[in-house]
């Protein structure tokens, strides 16, 4: 960063639109070369390895059109479903093997046979080969698919070794009754097939639905043992996709000699997969090698090029530049020349910068001519602030002495509200303890009053006992002079239960005498009670009128103590008020005589301001 300040503007300039172009050139060259690299690699995908096996699979077609189409006539022809339904007699065995033989010899075939459902037997143009077994179970599978035809590659039982098997189904009134075909060698399909290449080193070779290798340039591997799937580091997934059935697909995946393309197509007709392999660099190296040639090529010509605009586009820049900072450290040295101008020879940045910095050293040459001016009215100015800050410094002494005594009567006032406060507190309190009191008695004359109630509860329930025992000794009475009366008529012999009966009757008239005379006095205690609990419930009204009061009372007394709390909290806010008051006061006092020796301080710059105006040299 230290290099970086020390550069001028022109190498800085120059550096940073290298830099900048040299990274444009380096992403932009990364860029193309991956994105044709891409449509490199779309085009070898989607056109060279579909046109490859087109071609492969067209030629496949094309050598097995004729041996299939031969094989369908045999299997049409008139002869053999005569010979087949006639129980194939030995007279006719001639008359198959020149026909066999004229097949045979017209395809180049290595072998036709017939082969019949009903009989077994298998038929060559050598004549009858053998009956079929319990393991030629492809006959019925062939008629069961419902196929007119089918291709295959399967080990020759009668010649050896592997053969392609075109087999064309016969049938009678729509009934399968056997197959007819040839088999074909495989060497001449596999030489065509092993001829093709895809790059330097891909090949092409065919493979069955399942996998198995049917055809391939290293014979070693059609043996029915070896599959597709064996192919050094092809995915385990990737048979999943290329033997799907599909007229194209493709994987990329990394072999042992880096990464490779693999395709197939299916060929309906031989009921197999053509595939071609070809590493990716044979296929997409030469064309990438030279993209990166060519961007190299252009990058250091475009970079040369550009590197000779730059430094004349910084000359161009700079200069004018260069100019003016000569001019401004004139002017920062304190000597500069003010009516000096710089030309303005365009209308780009470059000539609205010049523009600007004569607007700029005229603006400036203004600046100075006011601050001239200014320097003076600050001196003057600065001469009356001193004398307006004597007398205002005068005044504020004055106005601080007042609010001294001002503070020292508002701390009496303080106290003697303080003290009344305390007292109304003092009553308050009393005055909450009688009321509590005057509670207290209220609730006792309450129980009084609930127990006189209860007394007269009690007399008026013993009025009604003894009223109770009065009625009882009325009919004692009644029953002691049915005794008697029933005595008297008995006679001599009643005369004991006579006597008896009459003392029951003094006993009873005695109870009657005696109950109402505790009638009377219960009922006088009664009216007695009665009359003191109506007493005692006047003295709980008279009670509860003085609790009533006291309380009306406390509350008066509870707001003159909240109001003398009130009243003595805004006193002590008016004493904060005036203390703050009079240390704003003495403040502004020192104020004043900051202000003073500020304007002092002030006079002696705006003479040295003068002084350095003086320096400049200006227009006018």
């Amino acid at each position: 960063m230290h290099f970086w300040r020390k550069l001028s503007i022109q190498r800085k300039l120059v550096l940073s639109m290298t830099s900048c172009l040299l990274v444009f050139v380096a992403i932009s060259s990364v860029l193309s070369v991956r994105l044709i690299g891409s449509a490199v690699r779309e085009r070898v995908v989607h056109d060279e390895l579909p046109t490859a096996l087109n071609s492969i699979r067209a030629d496949v077609q094309r050598q097995l059109a004729g041996p299939v189409a031969a094989s369908r006539l045999l299997a049409g022809d008139a002869f053999l479903l005569q010979w087949e339904a006639e129980g194939e007699p030995d007279a006719g065995t001639r008359n198959w093997v020149r026909l066999a033989e004229n097949v045979k010899v017209a395809q180049k075939a290595a072998s036709v046979q017939w082969v019949s459902t009903a009989s077994g037997n298998y038929f060559t143009e050598a004549g009858l080969q053998r009956k079929l077994g319990d393991g030629d179970r492809w006959l019925s599978a062939f008629l069961a698919s419902g196929k007119p035809f089918e291709v295959n590659m399967d080990r020759d039982v009668t010649l050896g070794g592997y053969m392609m098997f075109i087999n064309a189904r016969v049938e009678r009134d729509g009934n399968p009754i056997g197959a007819a075909g040839m088999s074909l060698s495989v060497d001449a399909l596999a030489r065509n097939i092993a001829a093709y290449r895809i790059g330097e080193t891909g090949f092409a070779y065919l493979v069955r639905p399942d996998g198995a290798i049917m055809m391939h340039r290293d014979t070693a591997l059609i043996d029915g043992k070896h599959f597709m799937k064996d192919e050094p580091g092809l995915p385990g997934d990737a048979s999943a996709v290329l033997l799907a059935g599909k007229p194209y697909a493709y994987v990329s995946y990394a072999g042992q000699d880096g990464a490779r393309f693999i395709a197939t197509s299916f060929i309906p007709e031989v009921n197999a997969y053509v595939v071609v392999q070809a590493p990716e660099a044979e296929l997409l190296g030469p064309v990438t090698r030279a993209i990166r040639n060519a961007t190299l090529v252009a990058t250091v010509a475009g970079l040369g090029v550009a590197l000779a605009v730059i430094l004349l586009v910084g000359r161009a820049i700079a200069a004018p530049l260069r100019r003016a900072a000569t001019l401004l450290a004139e002017i920062a040295s304190g000597q500069g020349d003010l009516t000096r101008r710089m030309t303005v020879e365009s209308q780009d940045e470059i000539g609205q910068l010049s523009d600007a910095f004569n607007r700029f050293v005229s603006s400036l040459s203004t600046l100075v001519h006011r601050v001239r001016a200014a320097s003076a009215s600050i001196a003057t100015g600065s001469s009356q602030i001193a004398t307006g800050n004597a007398d205002l410094s005068a005044r504020t002494e004055g106005q601080s002495s007042n609010l001294e005594r001002t503070a020292s009567s508002m701390e009496e006032i303080t106290a003697v509200v303080k003290n009344n406060t305390e007292t109304a507190r003092t009553a308050a309190r009393m005055v909450n303890g009688a009321s509590e009191t005057a509670v207290r008695g209220g609730q006792v004359v309450g129980e009084v009053v609930s127990t006189m109630e209860q007394i007269s509860n009690a007399s008026i329930r013993i009025s009604e006992i003894i009223g109770l025992i009065d009625s009882i000794s009325f009919q004692t009475n009644i029953l002691a002079l049915n005794a008697a009366v029933e005595a008297a008529r008995a006679g001599e012999q009643g005369r004991g239960f006579a006597v008896v009966a009459a003392e029951v009757r003094s006993l009873a008239q005695r109870s009657a005498q005696a109950a109402k005379e505790i009638k009377v006095l219960i009922e006088h205690s009664a009216g007695t009670v009665s009359v003191g609990s109506r007493l005692v419930g006047e003295a709980g009204e008279v009670i509860r009128d003085v609790v009533s009061q006291v309380q009306g009372v406390s509350a008066l007394m509870n707001e003159i103590a909240d109001a003398s709390l009130e009243q003595s909290a805004g006193i002590d806010q008016i004493g904060d008020a005036v203390q703050s008051l009079d240390q704003m006061t003495q403040q502004n006092a020192a104020l004043v005589e900051q202000s003073a020796a500020a304007a002092e301080s002030l006079n002696q710059q705006a003479a040295e301001l003068s002084r350095l105006m003086a320096a400049f040299k200006v227009d006018g």
